[in-house]
């Protein structure tokens, strides 16, 4: 082979794994439909909650109730910079939407130091492993996936949600009725 061959072949292995870390750190990607349903059932689930001692984190426990469901890591600069404004839709539609974070693929200390470092107050299950990363199929971090009162996906967020992705789902998750 030779020497040009070897870096071209280089090459295109390094541009290749640039987009591959691009694609599945930025993500930005939406999917779903409207708040009205229509889309697939959120695959259930029951985790550890990040606190030792507190009752596991299932998302039947919220049937009826719409949910946004926020995949984080401590990790991810993304998810430490939408944390803030997550907590702070909690505060406003709190009494009407359920919140659960999953921390994915973290050392459990440096993830309940940073949920009390950002004053998250929802729950927040922990998913060392990513056991639902194939179920809600995840492809970046953060990913945010908003569900109806029927249990049904309704839209998925790839990528740090702008406010107005937050405001807009939330709202159309407490203007469906059941």
């Amino acid at each position: 082979m030779s020497g040009r061959t070897v870096v071209a072949g280089v090459v295109v292995v390094l541009v290749g794994a640039v987009l591959a870390a691009v694609l599945l750190t930025s993500g930005g990607g939406q999917t779903g439909g409207n708040a009205g349903g229509g889309g697939q059932a959120a695959p259930p689930f029951s985790l550890p909650n990040l606190e030792d001692g507190k009752a596991p984190i299932s998302l039947q426990s919220s049937k009826g109730t719409p949910v946004l469901v926020n995949f984080w890591a401590t990790w991810c600069t993304p998810c430490v910079q939408e944390m803030p404004m997550l907590e702070a839709a909690h505060k406003q539609f709190g009494s009407k939407v359920q919140f659960i974070g999953i921390d994915r693929q973290d050392y459990r200390p440096d993830a309940l130091a940073f949920v009390q470092r950002t004053h998250v107050t929802y729950p927040s299950a922990y998913d060392p492993d990513g056991t639902l990363d194939g179920s809600y199929r995840l492809r970046g971090m953060p990913t945010s996936v908003f569900i109806d009162t029927r249990g049904r996906v309704v839209q998925r967020v790839t990528g740090p949600l702008t406010r107005t992705q937050l405001d807009d789902g939330l709202k159309a998750l407490t203007a469906a009725g059941p």
